[in-house]
């Protein structure tokens, strides 16, 4: 085995030497950043360290070199004796007959034993399975791997371009790895199908909303302020009583802003169907109890932080009064993943589905395959602009990996 430190400015720049010299098969040993010059580790420049190995081919049975008896002479024979040429013998008196043949020396050739091969190649095999440990602690770490392959590197760029955490990515690209040849790495639509079907597995959990038979559905939406609640509420409500023609009822509870109150209600005019605005917990029970013959209820509650306990103990009074089949948190995929894991969080206990919204204002839709990967809480609709009702769309694990990878705007 052959193992080699490589040095470049950039992660691609010293890979790219790692492949030149070792080719697609070395093993990638360690990967560090560094400075280099400088005073007292100031201004130095930053480098790429890789260790990698090679693991050296054994030398097959059938290709055993051929061992000379005497050293610089490839046919094995003295230079000053040279090998005689075979010649007819003759016995004496004229006109003989050949009587036979003088014997060649034997030239004596040596190859490895069987037992000898036997022994490198359990040899090999040993350091092989060596290296993959060292791989798999190295990698673990940090719990993450920085570098990758050349031709998988660009795939893990994108998984993060997309806002998709490290750990994610890691067992994404390692689907890659077990499921499509290495000589196939470089064929984009063989990888791509794989990170789809990877992530599409994250995503199998979705289910919509269905209206009620003998009794009203009631279904309330939560989440923190400015995720779009109220303009989520309107769109489906207009979709389930003119698209479904199902009888929908509307009630909000977000008395805090008067906007929003207003667009409801301008919403309900629009489509013609009721609406009524709550300001206490009995207040909604008894809004409830005027719609039993409506086949949905939507509930439109106010704005929560999740940071405010207070506030959380408020909407908890108003949902034990409406008892909700199901409730919805509405999360926006333009907040960041820590701040979006937050909100999960608090919310959580009071869940059984999720909504996100504006997909189109955000180029990181990984963050909601972050989330996903942590719930066993089902998605059930998902939004990409302001259209009342055209901008939601059931949530399918197909539409959310592609959302995820940017193909949002591509039909398949």
């Amino acid at each position: 085995m052959r193992v080699k430190r490589f040095v470049g400015d950039t992660v691609a720049e010293t890979m790219g030497k790692v492949k030149k010299e070792l080719g697609a098969d070395a093993v990638i040993l360690q990967t560090r950043q560094f400075k280099e010059g400088g005073v007292l580790g100031l201004f130095g420049k930053h480098k790429v360290e890789v260790m990698a190995a090679i693991e050296e081919e054994p030398v097959s049975k059938e290709q055993a070199p051929v061992k000379s008896l005497y050293p610089g002479n490839p046919y094995g024979v003295r230079k000053e004796s040279p090998l005689p040429m075979e010649r007819p013998a003759y016995a004496p008196g004229k006109g003989a007959e050949p009587l036979a043949l003088e014997k060649t020396p034997r030239v004596e050739v040596t190859t490895p034993k069987g037992a000898e091969l036997n022994a490198l190649e359990a040899e090999l095999q040993s350091m092989r399975k060596l290296l993959e440990s060292m791989n798999r602690q190295i990698e673990g770490l940090d719990g993450e791997q920085s570098v990758w392959p050349v031709p998988l590197q660009k795939w893990a760029d994108l998984l993060k371009e997309r806002g998709i955490n490290p750990k994610l990515i890691k067992r994404i690209l390692r689907s890659v790895q077990q499921n499509v040849r290495e000589e196939d790495w470089g064929e984009d639509h063989r990888v791509r199908a794989c990170l789809k079907e990877t992530i599409r597995r994250i995503c199998s959990n979705t289910a919509a909303i269905q209206p009620g038979v003998r009794k009203p559905r009631i279904v309330a939406l939560v989440g923190p302020t400015g995720v779009g609640k109220t303009t989520t509420i309107g769109k489906l409500a207009a979709g389930f009583s003119i698209v479904d023609k199902r009888r929908v009822a509307l009630i909000t509870a977000d008395t805090y802003r008067v906007a929003a109150v207003e667009q409801l209600k301008t919403f309900g005019e629009i489509i013609g169907v009721p609406v009524d605005v709550v300001m206490t917990p009995s207040g909604l029970r008894e809004a409830i109890q005027r719609h039993e013959d409506k086949e949905l209820i939507f509930i439109d509650t106010a704005g929560r932080s999740p940071h405010h306990d207070l506030h959380m103990s408020e909407l908890k009074a108003f949902l034990e009064k409406a008892q909700p089949e199901l409730t919805m948190l509405v999360m926006s995929a333009a907040t960041q993943a820590a701040d979006l894991a937050r909100i999960y969080e608090r919310f959580e206990p009071l869940t059984t589905h999720l909504i996100f919204t504006k997909l189109d204002e955000t180029m990181g839709g990984g963050t909601i395959l972050n989330l996903l990967e942590r719930t066993d809480l089902p998605v059930a609709y998902i939004t990409n602009g302001q259209n009342v009702p055209d901008d939601i769309e059931v949530a399918t694990p197909e539409r959310l990996t592609r959302y995820i990878l940017g193909e949002g705007d591509r039909r398949e």
